[in-house]
């Protein structure tokens, strides 16, 4: 095992056996073709992962080139960011090459897709169901989901992409962390990355998440009560189809109403209400808390982001402001 991996305490797969490796990998996601193609190369394939509701959070590598064929994938979704090497990946008759820092990939279920994995390429893979994330989006529609298909090609370079990628790089270190055994955690993380890629990227039915019937949008007092509701529960998770229920509409046309009436999204008022109890909390003093206390009591589950959201905003780390308050 090597400790410099990510997940490297979720070890799954470790074999220089092809058909092993074929075998095992698809016990984890789907039967599959797996073909060296770099006969000069010490095969040897790599497969840590950690399972939680809804789906999974993996990291792969194979040594040397290798194609994947695994057709349709039917019951999940694959967003796969390489961390070293790279790939060229054909879903449907689009076809994409992903890079480290510059592209990643998007696999549908419905759309039948092959791999070539080049240069020992690794990656960091999330896995969603697809259960589960066309129910995420039957709530934003307000009404069941067929199919959902996403653009095959992720860029890393711009938003959401680069904000996806460094979501679930978050989620691969606390699967390393004590947040390993709190699932619930590392849900809340992944339905955050689900919404993302919802709302942000490419898809056959993207339009439709923005086209209101008349009379479908949310008032401003809606808005109201939704922050009234975000206030109120700050310290935890804030489940969005809660949300909408309390403020009676769907979910959809309260993310229009978030744009309309205050030019942000749902995820950007929370931060921005939860930012402003830490700023209160820290101002006050503390009351005897440590930072990483008064920033988990503000609902952030990242503390890196948490600090760093507040000092774009702000002007200055959270110690600071705890430091001249307290003298």
């Amino acid at each position: 095992m090597d400790a410099g991996q990510p997940l490297a305490s979720h070890v799954k797969v470790a074999t220089q056996d092809v058909s092993r490796a074929a075998e095992q990998v698809g016990r984890i996601f789907c039967a599959h073709r797996l073909s060296p193609l770099d006969r000069g190369a010490a095969f040897f394939a790599t497969h840590n992962s950690l399972r939680f509701a809804g789906g999974s959070i993996n990291y792969v590598a194979y040594g040397g080139d290798v194609e994947i064929d695994p057709g349709c994938l039917e019951r999940f979704y694959l967003i796969q960011v390489p961390m070293r090497g790279g790939a060229e990946i054909r879903c449907g008759t689009a076809v994409s090459d992903t890079v480290p820092a510059r592209a990643a990939s998007v696999l549908s279920p419905t759309r039948p897709s092959v791999m070539r994995w080049h240069r020992s390429c690794g990656q960091l893979i999330l896995m969603l169901e697809r259960s589960h994330l066309e129910r995420m989006m039957a709530t934003f529609l307000d009404t069941p989901v067929e199919e959902i298909v996403f653009d095959p090609l992720l860029r890393l370079d711009q938003d959401p992409g680069r904000i996806i990628a460094a979501q679930i790089g978050h989620l691969a270190r606390m699967a390393e962390s004590p947040a390993a055994h709190h699932p619930a955690l590392l849900q809340q993380v992944a339905d955050s990355i689900c919404s993302a890629l919802i709302w942000g990227h490419g898809s056959n039915i993207r339009a439709a998440l923005f086209d209101l019937p008349a009379g479908g949008s949310a008032t401003p007092s809606r808005v109201s009560r939704a922050l009234a509701f975000i206030d109120a529960h700050l310290d935890g998770t804030i489940d969005y189809a809660d949300l909408a229920r309390h403020c009676g509409c769907s979910l959809r046309a309260l993310q229009i109403a978030f744009k309309t009436h205050r030019s942000q999204t749902l995820t950007e008022a929370v931060q921005e209400r939860r930012l402003t109890l830490l700023r209160e909390r820290l101002t006050a003093g503390g009351q005897g808390q440590s930072i990483t206390d008064l920033i988990h009591a503000a609902g952030f589950t990242h503390l890196g982001r948490a600090a760093s959201a507040y000092r774009e905003r702000y002007g200055e780390r959270p110690s600071d402001t705890l430091r001249r308050s307290a003298g």
